[in-house]
């Protein structure tokens, strides 16, 4: 199992594994349904091949819990062992998001956790079903793609006929396992990881989308939740395309806000002298009316979603906010021309469909309805307009139908949860945070002040707080807050280099 190229988020421990099946892919909402035994199986650990300090597996899951005859698939699984083994505070189970994110690579990387965090805790990722090196996703190229942004119904009608074409035709190519991606079943998998482990409960630390997964594993399995941090949160309650477009339109014009206060007081800013909100709005006038294009590509233009899109990326760590602002002054220094060639959407992904629209149903009426949508967005954010991130699971879910959709959360009988989101996240937005905070029983909100996605990453003081959590269970204050942190262009700090589209 290698990292180049992966994917960018077990039958049964020693003793046989007995899971209360409360549904998964079509069954996944039924209040109860028969429990299933499953025979034991344990993990043949071998040296992974990037990491031979690291140890990596596969093990088997059924592909539909509910009904195990029906078929089994490969989860691959990654554990770095605590490196003081005699102070050894149990398995963390790690998962970067996505969804599509590796969970191995994660792991190889160790979660890119402190050396404290590694000293006493085996940290154990998997790649979720469908992904990277467990049974993958296949789709098939489905013919020309339509606009991602219909102007009318007969535009909605060809972009909702293609996304149905790809989800069949991913269903066609990966067999049975497509409708079972949703995070239910997941959870069953990573219970099966617990029990393979010989663990009687885990702890888990997960980032964006992970959160979800943490979440659902909670719900499911409270008596088997040692610790579970969530750094930077889904809210799994947020319904409607016009909630969840809104929210994430706004929490990234918050982020770009940040970015704007910060670039009159810094040198490094390559829009000194201007106003960078007004630059903006400027520039999305431009790009609105077809007179801007993309930088080195005078023929390519740049419309309001290629242009937030650009922002968005680079929103996700303020060490980015230097090359962000000589974008925009390159962009603002392009003399007005028409561009008419048709501006390029990024091409549909049948993985992430398959995961997300198992979890999250976004209706759209008709043209009409969609049209408000956006009109609203636009009231709610008029600088940054769109969030292209926000945009994606409602095109991408036309024509399809969630089978655990957004609704309250049920977590019950868990230890306190930390959860920790930035003010200026522009994926997981803040009053996501806000809302699952006050839906899990005994969990606190340690709220970054600053920009940029993955709290633990960003700031000493949210890393201290979420060390101090897995390793003793000691919750921040309540209300508490970590001051923001400026990029320092002087020390360079070395991070993680974000992909190219990042996701939740």
């Amino acid at each position: 199992m290698t990292r180049k190229g992966r994917t960018a988020g077990v039958l049964f421990g020693a003793a046989t594994l007995t899971a209360a099946i409360l549904g998964s892919g079509p069954a996944q909402a039924a209040p109860a349904a028969p429990v299933v035994a499953a025979a034991a199986q344990k993990i043949t650990w071998r040296a992974c091949p990037d990491d031979r300090t690291v140890q990596c597996g596969k093990l088997t899951v059924p592909i539909d819990w509910a009904h195990p005859k029906r078929g089994t698939i490969k989860i691959a699984v990654a554990r770095a062992r605590a490196t003081q083994p005699d102070k050894r505070l149990g398995t963390l189970f790690v998962n970067p998001g996505g969804p599509g994110g590796s969970g191995v690579d994660f792991a190889l990387d160790r979660g890119e956790l402190s050396k404290q965090i590694r000293q006493r805790y085996d940290i154990v990722g998997f790649d979720p079903r469908g992904v990277g090196a467990s049974t993958p996703v296949r789709c098939a190229k489905v013919g020309p793609r339509p606009s991602l942004h219909p102007r009318n119904q007969a535009e909605l009608n060809k972009l909702t006929a293609y996304q149905v074409k790809l989800r069949q035709s991913c269903r066609k190519k990966t067999g049975p396992l497509y409708d079972f991606l949703g995070a239910g079943s997941v959870a069953r998998d990573m219970d099966a990881i617990r029990a393979a482990l010989g663990a009687r409960k885990v702890s888990y630390y997960g980032v964006s989308y992970g959160t979800w997964l943490g979440q659902r594993y909670a719900e499911m399995f409270p008596g088997r939740v040692q610790r579970l941090a969530l750094d930077s949160t889904m809210d799994h309650s947020v319904t409607g395309a016009t909630r969840f477009l809104v929210d994430e339109t706004r929490g990234l014009e918050t982020a770009y806000k940040q970015f704007a206060k910060w670039c009159p007081t810094s040198k490094y800013c390559g829009l000194r002298g201007k106003d960078p909100i007004k630059v903006l709005d400027a520039l999305m006038l431009r790009a609105e009316r077809g007179t801007l294009h993309e930088i080195g590509a005078p023929k390519t233009p740049l419309r309001v979603p290629g242009l937030a899109q650009m922002i968005r990326v680079s929103l996700y760590d303020p060490i980015s906010w230097a090359q962000l602002s000589e974008e925009l002054r390159e962009l603002n220094r392009q003399k007005p021309k028409t561009v008419k060639a048709a501006a390029v959407d990024p091409t549909p992904d049948g993985l992430f469909a398959g995961i997300m629209c198992s979890d999250w149903s976004f209706p759209i009426r008709d043209g009409k309805a969609m049209a408000a949508v956006k009109r609203e967005t636009r009231k709610a954010a008029p600088h940054i307009r769109i969030s292209p991130l926000g945009w994606e699971p409602i095109t991408s879910c036309l024509g399809s139908k969630a089978t655990d959709p957004q609704r309250p959360y049920r977590i019950k009988g868990v230890p306190p949860v930390l959860i920790v989101n930035g003010l200026g996240d522009p994926a997981t937005v803040h009053p996501w945070a806000v809302g699952v905070n006050r839906q899990i029983p005994g969990s606190r909100l340690l709220t970054y002040d600053g920009g940029g996605h993955r709290a633990y990453s960003l700031s000493p003081c949210s890393r201290k707080a979420v060390d101090a959590y897995l390793l003793t269970g000691r919750l921040p204050a309540k209300g508490a807050h970590c001051p923001a942190v400026m990029p320092d262009y002087t020390e360079m700090r070395t991070r993680r280099t974000p992909p190219t589209n990042p996701r939740f």
